[in-house]
This record gives structure tokens, sequence and C-alpha cells, in this order.
């Protein structure tokens, strides 16, 4: 009963196995055999991780379709037109309206990006003006932009991250593209997480790549159980093209240890340890590789085309399949959450000021320009598809148990976006949307409005969520306000 043994004391346990001498791992959820009795913590007393996230999208909100005609908690209050892809998980949605910065006049979306993401540049600001006389050399919405403090994610990386393999993890969608008035923005357009200036951590925007990170394997990392990686966003170990090389599922190669495993299990645990193995061999049937030949051929068991056997190419992973692509990697950020790698990621839909066009939605004009247009209905109806990709991404972390949760109920997602109205950049009432329980510490299902309160107030708000001991926050718009109307 080894295997049960090191369960019992493990934050994350890894099946093991060999493709063509390359030694591969495979991450496993939390299991109700790692968990205490009440699968309220682990066997060996530590709290399950509570996960911190953002979920960023480029070019802000139209009220006319976000605000919900009341506030309140439960029935008191409804989700409005753009928020309906989430009805399934109202539960767990924060909207927290009426958020200014500063005093609530015109900036732009560079402005805005450093504000919403970073709390400003680090220069102690108050007032707008303030932003045209004290930020010295910054610069903001040309090719030289970029993050000049941490941004938030990385700064909830620094406190909360011990054994995790992962320290962060970075996803993206959509790449940045700029406008027709050709403004760049500089390392902010395609990347959310800075450490600092132009030190910035690349999303990976490809399925393949994420899942292929997923699984490598640190050499010196023991066999069956926990244990971390690098600890700063990538592990080293098995080459990149794991499934190219060998043709076969990465599962084929873990399957003996995962039979060992599962004669030591509960039914519950076994059922979870099987829903796991077959979503990780469906998204490697879906997820294309590079075949050895530089032509392309879907993953695992279909990598390639077999003797005897008929080709069946994957799905394309482009721009005008977005859905699936989304999904995939919706699916493989839920798997690294449930498998506790990392306890913060980001993902960067899109970016402030995107130029980018939506042919998945019949939509082939710039998102940017269209927010400046006389067209009403293009960039309403991009905001309504990003948003229920963002549903699907609450969705599947709701039907992924943790303990006797889920992982969205141990995760806190924090949706925004860098500009509050579009149109004009009058940087009043933004809408942030969060999602997720926080370990319990957010009731969830709330409306929450507060007419020329300051974004960085629920910025220190969520770290004090994520346990991090700190009183103030932010270099714009200093504070050490919170915002408890959120809190249980």
């Amino acid at each position: 009963m080894e295997i049960l043994k090191n369960l019992k004391v493990s934050r994350r346990f890894a099946l093991r196995g060999a493709l063509g001498g390359i030694g591969v791992a495979m991450w496993l959820p939390v299991l109700d055999a790692m968990c205490d009795n009440n699968g309220t913590a682990f066997a060996a007393g530590d709290a399950l991780p509570t996960t911190f996230g953002i979920w960023f999208w480029g070019n802000g909100i139209h009220t006319d379709q976000w605000t919900p005609t009341a506030t309140g908690v439960g029935d008191a209050w409804q989700l409005s037109t753009a928020l309906q892809p989430f009805a399934d998980v109202k539960d767990s949605v924060t909207l927290v309206t009426g958020l200014d910065m500063m005093d609530a006049k015109f900036k732009g979306h560079g402005w805005g990006t450093a504000y919403v993401l970073a709390g400003g540049d680090g220069n102690i600001c108050t007032v707008t003006n303030d932003l045209g006389s004290k930020l010295g050399s910054h610069q903001f919405e040309t090719s030289q932009q970029t993050q000049y403090v941490p941004t938030l994610d990385q700064v909830v990386a620094d406190a909360i991250h011990k054994t995790e393999p992962f320290k962060s993890f970075e996803t993206g969608m959509v790449p940045f593209t700029i406008d027709t008035d050709n403004i760049a923005m500089g390392t902010v357009g395609d990347n959310l997480a800075h450490r600092g200036p132009n030190d910035f951590l690349p999303p990976k925007r490809e399925p393949k790549d994420i899942f292929d990170a997923l699984l490598k394997v640190a050499p010196t990392m023991p066999s069956g159980g926990g244990g971390g990686g690098s600890g700063g966003g990538s592990s080293t170990g098995a080459p990149s093209d794991i499934s190219a090389r060998t043709r076969r599922s990465v599962l084929d190669a873990v399957l003996d240890d995962c039979n060992r495993l599962k004669m030591t299990l509960g039914a519950a645990d076994q059922k979870r340890v099987d829903s796991h193995m077959d979503g990780i061999r469906s998204l490697e049937l879906r997820i294309p590789v590079v075949s050895g030949n530089g032509g392309s051929s879907t993953g695992g068991t279909g990598g390639g085309t077999m003797p005897g056997m008929c080709k069946l190419d994957a799905p394309p992973m482009t721009l005008a399949d977005l859905t699936a692509k989304s999904h995939a990697i919706n699916q493989l950020i839920v798997a690294m959450l449930s498998c506790n790698l990392t306890r913060v990621f980001s993902h960067m839909f899109s970016g402030p000021r995107s130029g980018s066009n939506y042919p998945i939605i019949q939509i082939n004009g710039s998102h940017h320009g269209y927010t400046h247009g006389t067209d009403k209905a293009e960039p309403r109806a991009i905001e309504r598809y990003a948003m229920s990709q963002y549903a699907d991404l609450a969705k599947l972390m709701k039907a992924a148990p943790m303990g006797a949760g889920t992982v969205l109920d141990n995760t806190l997602i924090y949706g925004c976006s860098e500009v509050a109205e579009p149109a004009q950049h009058i940087m009043t009432n933004y809408h942030m949307l969060l999602l997720g329980k926080g370990g319990g510490k957010l009731g969830g299902n709330r409306h929450v409005r507060i007419p020329t309160r300051k974004v960085t107030e629920l910025m220190l708000t969520m770290q004090q969520v994520m346990g991090m001991n700190v009183t103030t926050y932010g270099s714009w718009d200093k504070t050490d306000k919170t915002v408890p109307e959120i809190l249980v």
C-alpha cells in the first residue's frame, strides 16, 4: 500500500512512465485519498490550495448591456445581457461596478493597463493631472510602454508560492493587432504578466505548448510522489514533442502506474482518475503536433498515419476556430489547477487596445475601431463572445471536484479590462467581474455597486483574500481601504 501512503502525505501526485526512453509524468487532480475526512484540507493538515487568476480582455465594456438593474445578493439581482453566459455559475459571480481611476477623467488604454493590472507605475499619483507631470521618462501607449512595477498576479505569486512546480502560469488567446492608427502598446500589448520594466512572462497561446509544458518532468523528482519543479514557470526534463516523437498517447506510458493506483482507491476517486485520464486523452487527440517531416498531424494515438489505419486530422487551431482553441486552453487551465501545479495563473484573452477581428462571430473589422465608430452592435457582440469564453472556464472549474467542493470554490479570478468606457475613455464606472469563492472567503452571487471607490481598493482586498499580510496597495490611488462588501 505504498502508493496510498504516498497519497496521504502528498499535495500532488504524478503517474509515471516512459515513452521511447523519455521519462514522462502525468499529474493527478486532488483526490479524496489526499484529503482529511471532511474534504476541507489535505490529510497532512495543509489547507487545500486557493488559486488566484486574472482573466483580461481588451477595450472595455458597454454599460448598457453590462449593468444589472439591481444590486444585492442572490435573487435580489439578475444577470445583465452581457453576463447571461454565467447563468450556470451565478452563485460564484461577484460583479463590482462603479469603480473609478483617480478623479475619473479622460485617459487612454495604456494608462488604464498600468492601473488595473499593476496599480500604477510606481510614482504616487492621486489625480489624473499627475499622470502628465509625475511619471518622468515612463511612456504609455507607445512602442516603449511596459509595466514599470510587477503586475498583481506576480505580486500574489511571490507571496503564496510554496512547492508548486509552476510559480505562475501564463496563457493567452488573441494575439495583439495594431489598429489602423498604427499605435503600438509595447510589451503590454501581448503580455499580461510582468515582473518589472520589460521583464514579462509571455503567455502560451497554443494548446499543444500548454499541454506539453504540463507534462514535462523534472529528472530529480521522486517516482510516484509530489515535489516541485523549478517554481519559476517552467520545468526541465522531457522534450516538448513527446507525442510527435512516439506517435503514442502519454496516457499509454502511465497506464500501469494508473492501474496500480486505482486498486488502492475508493469508488469516487477511481471515477475521478478515469475522468481525468479521459479528458487528457480527448485533448491529446484534438491538439495538433508537428510531425517529423514538418507537416501537421493529430496528437495522441492518432499522431500520424499508422499502418492499416485511416488518418484523422485534428480540427484546425487557428483564429477562425477560436472557440475550439479557447475551450482546449480552458480545459488545460482547469487541469493545472486541479492537479495543484500552480496557484497563480493569468489569461490574456485579448490585449489592451486590441485591433483584432473575430471571424468566428462574423465580425471582420477592428475591435478597437468599432468602439470609436458609429456601429453599436459589433463591439457589444465581441464583449458577449469574450464573456462566453470566460464563462466556459468557470463552468469547467465548477465541474472539477476538489475536496468537498470544486476548483471554482477554491479560486478567485479577477476579470478586468483596461478602460471603463471604451469610446470616451472616461475612467469611471469600471465593471470588474470576479469569479469563484476564494476558498470560502467570497460569498458570490452578488452585485456590489460602489460609485467613486477605487480599483486599487478591490486589488488590495483580493490580496488579503489570498492570505497576504498587506495593508496598502498601489501607486496611483494608493490605498489602505478595502471592499468588505464582497466578502462573506
